[in-house]
C-alpha cells in the first residue's frame, strides 16, 4: 500500500502540490492569451469584442451562476476503493464499468466518493444550491447507468432529480444523448447547448461554472480546432480544474462563485 492510499483514506492529509488547480488555470488562461496574439487578434481588439459582449447579454457583474456542471470520475470520486484484509485497493473505480459499480457495497461507494465526510459535504452544498435554484448536472464520459447507481447508493441521487422526473435525470453520460448519438460530441459541444436552451431561456458565460479534473476539458489550446476545453466558451475563472481528493476546495470554490458564502468570510 502506498503513501498516497494511506493519505486518500486514513488519517492523514494529502500534501498540496506545488501546481495547485487556481495556478494551472492562471497557466492555461496566459496561453489562451499568447494563442490569440499569435493568430493576429490583438489586445486590444479582444478586450473590445468582450467589452461589447452578444446582443442583449447583461454585463458580467449584473450575471448570477444559474447552472453547475460537474464531471464525476475524479471529480466526486477518487476513482479507488480501499479494502480490508491483505487484498490490495481496487483501482480505477470509474462509471464506464457499470458490472463494477452494482458489484460494489454501499460502503465500497461511500469510500470512493473519499468517506462519509465528503459524502456529507456534498449534500449541504448541493441543498444550499437547490435553494438559491441554482441547477447541478453531472456530465460525464463515463455511464449514466453507474453514476446514478452511484449516488442512489450514497444518497445523492434526489439532488440530481427534479420534480416528478426520472431518477437522475440531471446527469448526462457517454450512454445518454447527445454524447450516445456522435461519437464525436465532446462537453464543451453539450454545454454549448445547455446554454443556449436552458429551462426554456438562454444562458450567459458568466451563470455557468464547470468543474472537471482533466485538464483537457478545462482548456488545450496548444490543439487548436481539436481543442475540446470548456473555459473558451465561459467567463473567465469558471472553469475550475479539479484536484482529485481536495472536494473541500472544489466545494469552497463553487459556495464562493455562486454567492453563497458571507462576504465577510470571502
Amino acid at each position: 500500500m502506498n503513501g498516497g492510499f494511506v493519505s486518500l483514506f486514513g488519517g492523514l492529509r494529502l500534501a498540496r502540490p506545488e501546481r495547485v488547480t487556481d495556478a494551472l488555470f492562471e497557466e492555461l488562461e496566459l496561453e489562451r492569451k499568447r494563442k490569440r496574439e499569435q493568430e493576429g487578434e490583438g489586445e486590444g481588439e479582444q478586450e473590445e469584442q468582450e467589452e461589447e459582449g452578444e446582443e442583449g447579454e447583461p454585463p458580467l457583474e449584473d450575471q448570477y451562476v444559474k447552472l453547475v456542471v460537474l464531471d464525476f470520475d475524479g471529480t466526486m470520486t477518487m476513482t479507488i476503493v480501499p479494502r480490508t484484509g491483505k487484498r490490495p485497493p481496487l483501482l480505477n473505480v470509474t462509471s464506464d464499468k457499470v458490472d463494477l459499480f452494482k458489484r460494489m457495497s454501499k460502503q465500497n461507494h461511500i469510500d470512493n466518493f473519499g468517506g462519509q465526510e465528503a459524502v456529507d459535504q456534498w449534500k449541504v452544498l448541493l441543498q444550499e444550491l437547490i435553494d438559491h435554484d441554482i441547477e447541478v448536472r453531472i456530465l460525464s464520459y463515463g455511464k449514466k447507468e453507474a453514476i446514478v447507481h452511484a449516488l442512489e447508493e450514497v444518497g445523492l441521487a434526489d439532488y440530481f432529480t427534479t420534480f416528478d422526473a426520472e431518477l437522475g435525470n440531471l446527469v448526462w453520460g457517454r450512454d445518454t444523448p447527445p454524447l450516445l448519438d456522435d461519437d464525436q460530441a465532446h462537453k464543451p459541444f453539450v454545454l454549448g447547448t445547455w446554454m443556449d436552451d436552458f429551462n426554456g431561456s438562454k444562458l450567459w458565460a458568466g451563470e455557468v461554472i464547470f468543474v472537471d479534473d482533466d485538464p483537457y476539458n478545462i482548456d488545450a489550446p496548444e490543439r487548436g480546432d481539436d481543442n475540446f476545453g470548456v473555459a473558451p466558451i465561459l467567463a473567465g475563472g469558471h472553469a475550475r480544474l479539479h484536484q482529485t481528493g481536495f472536494y473541500e476546495d472544489t466545494i469552497q470554490w463553487i459556495r464562493d462563485l455562486c454567492g453563497l458564502t458571507p462576504e465577510d468570510n470571502v
